[in-house]
């Protein structure tokens, strides 16, 4: 259940209030202004489930044009009426909710970047010192969850413009972290240990492991529970990998830094394969004719993902190396 506030012009009130009455029992409205403009703004309370049917509906009320309407979303913990039965506020967050949540995602600022780049310094320390609890502080600082699940997000509901933003900042991390991987390493005398080790042992279980983490961090998102553990999850399935590519190429040991690498890779389309499926299984779906034509154009992009996927984990498993 939510908090739905919606801002249209005064002339154009009237089908959005049998609208959100339609949808809701609990509404509300005052006289507004908006850009020097008199506006009606609507509060109504709206089951979660309702959500991107309403906005869907409110998209396409011909008489408001475009700009012309603002949906804000809240969420709302109870709603109590006498005579009535109680109702709770939900988690779950709706497709426009996620959607809107995942376009902001891969656009990191310099804090995160800045945090992408210690995540790779730390972790490298963490193998060159065999030292596992150090890998794990360098997971809890990587901001990865947000560009990986938005790339999902984008492939799920076919927008290609966020799937190239997510992309985008996903390749842009990835040399960071295996740069300042092998720059932190550079004054050291290394040698491979139990933990690099470890870290490149591959294996279909390795696979595994990962599209589970992508599930589960993409119900993370959807929900907003636990979400910070589900990062540090993805940055489990990323983080020590790419930091083993920098270490493996401070030592010269281009075997290591290569079984690093495809580890990486796997990981990373394990997570955007099992988030998209995930998202698929939740009823998330391309929400209008145009991005139903993107997500045909798109549709491509998955088979040769999980293809990728398997390919490079049969290469590991059966590298005579």
């Amino acid at each position: 259940m939510k908090s739905v506030e919606v801002e249209v012009p005064e002339k154009q009130n009237g089908e959005v209030e049998e609208l959100l009455q339609k949808y809701s029992s609990d509404t509300f409205s005052v006289e507004a202004k908006r850009k020097g403009e008199e506006t009606k703004l609507y509060r109504a309370t709206v089951d979660s489930s309702d959500i991107d049917d309403l906005v869907e509906e409110l998209k396409s009320i011909k008489e408001i044009e475009i700009g012309d309407l603002v949906v804000r979303v809240f969420k709302q913990e109870s709603l109590i009426q006498k005579g009535q039965k109680t109702r709770g506020g939900s988690s779950m967050l709706s497709q426009e909710e996620v959607y809107s949540k995942a376009q902001g995602a891969p656009d990191f600022n310099a804090a995160q970047w800045a945090l992408t780049a210690l995540s790779g310094g730390i972790a490298s320390y963490g193998l060159m010192l065999d030292n596992i609890a150090v890998v794990i502080g360098a997971m809890m600082v990587a901001p990865l969850l947000s560009p990986l699940v938005s790339s999902a997000v984008s492939l799920t509901i076919g927008d290609s413009t966020l799937l190239k933003k997510s992309l985008r900042t996903t390749l842009i991390s990835i040399p960071i972290v295996v740069l300042i991987g092998a720059i932190s390493v550079i004054p050291f005398s290394l040698s491979i240990n139990s933990t690099m080790n470890l870290i490149v042992s591959a294996g279909l279980e390795n696979m595994i492991l990962s599209l589970m983490v992508g599930s589960a961090a993409t119900l993370a998102y959807v929900t907003g529970v636990r979400e910070q553990i589900a990062g540090v999850a993805v940055a489990i399935a990323v983080v020590p990998p790419l930091a083993a590519i920098g270490v493996g190429l401070t030592i010269g040991n281009i075997v290591f830094a290569s079984k690093a690498f495809s580890i990486a890779m796997v990981n990373i389309l394990a997570v955007i394969v099992s988030g998209s499926i995930s998202l698929k299984l939740l009823g998330f779906r391309p929400s209008t004719y145009y991005k139903q034509k993107k997500a045909e154009k798109m549709k491509y992009i998955f088979p040769i993902s999980v293809s990728l996927m398997f390919a490079m984990m049969a290469a590991l498993l059966y590298s005579p190396f």
